[in-house]
């Protein structure tokens, strides 16, 4: 799933611009946190009321969110019922975002630390890095039959896959993901604040959603081995076909992309060289455009 998606959290909540006014209440950074998470995550109208409470004097006398409630869940059910509606099941999909809904509600999402520092682009501005953790579905046990699902796309061994899947959903084992979201003064003393939750969003979705990360690491295995790093390997031979296609004159620059990798492969850990490509995964895509994938 890509991040574009974890736009929604924006729309789920949204603030109108910050005012000077004194606060009434000052709330951590720790603590500002942990009410966006139970607004936009548990649908907790009680911190939503605490959340606005304190930010209030800041927007101008007006909320600083306005939640809507099951949003997200909402949002996120859509590649789960196109799931359900492929293996043939036509009753199921109505149950996915309550579903969602219930399971969002036990993810609980709270701030461990925080760290202030001064933010280089504003003079004498903050910013506060928030350490979280969230309680997530433990999913890495389906891997196998999703896997099987994609390898032989049959409808039985699909609805093997999202039996077992919703079942995960409804009582499945959960694991800590870790996460950090930056928050910035509210103004005048007023506490903190979000402009963009997609950071305090990313980690439940992609635990909840990483269909499209499994496809991609099980492509990456077939790959032809270049740096012996699946997911460069993949990059490269994605970059390669889409050039060939939209741009043969480019393709000498997958070959000089592919021999500095390898040189890197050669010094740097597995794990760096698959963070390296997966920032060059962005810039790729930002050239393939809507004739690759």
């Amino acid at each position: 799933m890509k991040t574009t998606c974890l736009a929604l959290a924006a729309a789920l909540l949204c603030a109108p611009a910050l005012a000077t006014a004194a606060p009434a209440t000052t709330l951590s950074p720790e603590q500002t946190f942990d009410l966006y998470a139970r607004v936009l995550l548990e649908d907790d109208a009680a911190a939503a009321r605490t959340l606005n409470d304190a930010l209030r004097p800041a927007f101008d006398g007006q909320d600083a969110v306005t939640p809507t409630p099951d949003g997200l869940a909402a949002a996120m059910a859509a590649p789960l019922q196109a799931l359900l509606a492929k293996s043939g099941d036509t009753s199921g999909g109505s149950a996915v975002p309550a579903l969602l809904s219930a399971n969002l509600h036990n993810t609980h999402c709270r701030a461990d630390q925080a760290q202030v520092r001064d933010n280089a682009s504003v003079a004498r501005g903050k910013i506060a890095a928030v350490g979280f953790t969230c309680q997530v579905t433990a999913l890495d046990g389906l891997r196998p039959l999703f896997e099987a699902a994609v390898r032989e796309d049959s409808s039985a061994n699909l609805t093997r896959f999202t039996d077992a899947y919703l079942a995960a959903l409804r009582d499945g084992p959960r694991q800590a993901v870790r996460g950090s979201l930056d928050l910035y003064p509210a103004g005048n003393g007023a506490g903190w604040h979000s402009a963009n939750l997609d950071d305090l969003v990313a980690p439940v979705v992609n635990a909840l959603l990483p269909f499209a990360v499994w496809s991609q690491e099980a492509a990456a295995l077939e790959a032809p081995k270049v740096t012996g790093v699946p997911g460069c390997d993949l990059l490269l031979q994605q970059h390669r076909q889409c050039l060939a296609r939209t741009a043969p004159d480019q393709v000498p620059g997958v070959d000089a992309m592919a021999e500095e990798l390898k040189a890197k492969a050669k010094v740097m850990t597995p794990e760096a060289m698959t963070r390296e490509c997966k920032a060059l995964r962005s810039m790729a895509e930002a050239m393939w455009g809507d004739d690759c994938g």
